[in-house]
């Protein structure tokens, strides 16, 4: 079900509160309701991105609980989040090869393109700028686009990991809303003729396939009823703008 962005973010954050209380891993797949720009919870949103064109333009805008650099999501696009304690993958770093490994195959059967994980080639950086223009080693490139982008954070012994997958270079949406606009040409799309829906039963079955999905939804029930504390945080243009 597309939620808006305020929302989609506190569910998640509501899955990480889960995690660390019971223990429970969950995968979830979702869409967003609008258009909408995520900012990393640490990122410099104010020497980035133009807030009044955002705000002319109607475009949503969300404060992540995750790091990371903007990231802009279609509606048809899709974000996946896990939910999990982290001595499931033993350390950050083995969770996001882990987690982008299963999302590969998942999209290798979908695309044309070859499908692999970027090569580790620099170190994290906070420094401004759209998250799909820089891959540090590890995510999902398709045809040698950067498909799939992570941002990850722990709440005391619970991993949050989420991402978008883009079906299509987003990078020319993003750009007319930085404070220094770029002309961005589009790449091609994931495949001319792959949807949300085949992406997404592709993602479930290799994730099922692999013994790691079990559905239940009264876990998310579970989750959207707790989201309500964390909603009021996400939907507050003075947290979202807050640096």
């Amino acid at each position: 079900m597309p939620r808006p962005a305020w929302q989609q973010m506190a569910i998640d954050r509501a899955l990480a509160e889960l995690a660390a209380q019971r223990g429970t891993t969950i995968f979830r797949l979702y869409r967003w309701q609008h258009d909408t720009i995520s900012l990393g919870a640490n990122e410099a949103a104010r020497r980035t991105w133009d807030r009044d064109r955002i705000t002319e333009r109607g475009v949503a805008i969300v404060r992540r609980p995750t790091g990371g650099r903007g990231v802009w999501h279609d509606r048809d696009d899709l974000t996946y989040a896990v939910t999990g304690p982290l001595t499931i993958w033993g350390s950050l770093r083995t969770a996001y090869q882990a987690i982008h490994q299963l999302l590969a195959a998942a999209l290798a059967r979908t695309s044309e393109a070859p499908v692999m994980l970027a090569p580790a080639t620099t170190r994290p950086t906070l420094a401004p700028g759209a998250c799909f223009d820089l891959a540090i080693g590890g995510e999902v490139l398709v045809g040698g686009r950067k498909t799939i982008g992570s941002a990850q954070a722990l709440f005391g012994p619970a991993l949050l990991q989420h991402g978008a997958i883009a079906l299509a270079d987003r990078s020319a949406a993003l750009a007319r809303f930085t404070l220094t606009r770029t002309t961005t040409d589009d790449a091609p799309a994931l495949s001319p003729e792959v949807g949300t829906e085949p992406v997404a039963a592709a993602i479930l079955a290799t994730w099922a396939a692999a013994g790691a999905v079990t559905i239940a939804p009264g876990d998310i029930a579970d989750a959207v009823a707790r989201a309500a504390p964390w909603q009021a945080r996400f939907d507050d243009p003075e947290w979202t703008w807050r640096r």
